[in-house]
């Protein structure tokens, strides 16, 4: 069954996105245009969803990443494409960037042999607020820039809503994440016709419109989440603070005065656990 609601799906989408940076001609565009001074000669391959954990660990966070490319010389690059703002940003750079390490270096392998990587998060939002199109990140020393960790990792950040570039095939990735028309002939604009003709298809458009539909449906827990580990610390908080204001309360007299005067939904446990840690 097909299902058109005349929506356009552009770059951004997890289909496209993917299907997109399945060619390889069009994989090595992207990342020359995220990286114009790394000498990508070509694109050796390409993994969509790459899920990466830790072996000797079950219960270590597994991450799967949305493209993982390596190049002729070894590089590995890894893209991601962020529609939403979770202000996780920065931890979610370094868990990914981890996962990397841990998944190509071997037992009993020296650190050297660690290869080089470069991660790549595509942001339909600036997470600065900074108005920057790209954002790169190094290891520096804090008192002396000159002095710069080597550690062969490079993040950067492509704020499809920043300015300041006249680099011609950045500012063609940033048209194609905001579904602006790319006028000039090349593979940028192969890309856009690309993405029209995946429209055009209504099996493809059903992958599309699924794959939309599973992202609001994370967005939508993702926040649930938020607001319920946000009013959990609230409550915790309410409690601490009858503490401060009542440090002579027995901790039976605490549970007792805060079932009684407010609507915190902590259990029991949980009421005394804070009480008892705050004596």
């Amino acid at each position: 069954m097909s299902y058109n609601d005349g929506k356009f799906y552009g770059f951004t989408n997890d289909e496209i996105f993917g299907s997109i940076m399945q060619n390889k001609r069009f994989c090595k565009a992207i990342i020359k245009a995220v990286l114009p001074d790394v000498n990508v000669v070509s694109v050796e391959s390409i993994d969509t969803q790459k899920e990466l954990g830790t072996k000797s660990d079950k219960r270590s966070k597994s991450v799967r990443l949305d493209i993982a490319v390596k190049d002729q010389a070894g590089n590995l690059y890894d893209l991601e494409m962020q529609v939403n703002n979770n202000h996780d940003i920065g931890p979610r750079m370094r868990y990914y960037q981890s996962s990397m390490d841990r998944d190509t270096l071997d037992r009993g392998e020296p650190y050297t042999s660690l290869a080089r990587t470069y991660l790549i998060f595509l942001c339909a939002f600036d997470p600065f607020g900074k108005g920057k199109l790209r954002y790169s990140f190094h290891l520096y020393d804090d008192e002396d820039k000159d002095i710069q960790l080597e550690n062969n990792a490079e993040n950067i950040i492509i704020n499809s809503k920043g300015t300041g570039s006249d680099d011609v095939d950045l500012l063609n990735l940033q048209k194609l994440m905001n579904d602006d028309k790319i006028e000039v002939a090349g593979v940028f604009k192969e890309i856009q016709t690309k993405i029209k003709e995946y429209n055009d298809d209504p099996k493809r458009r059903n992958l599309m419109r699924t794959a939309e539909l599973r992202m609001k449906e994370e967005t939508a827990v993702a926040e649930r989440r938020g607001r319920e580990e946000g009013r959990e610390e609230e409550q915790k908080n309410t409690v601490k603070v009858f503490k401060i204001l009542k440090p002579e309360a027995t901790v039976a007299e605490g549970l007792a005065w805060i079932r009684k005067n407010t609507n915190v939904s902590l259990s029991d446990e949980e009421i005394k656990a804070i009480l008892s840690r705050s004596n």
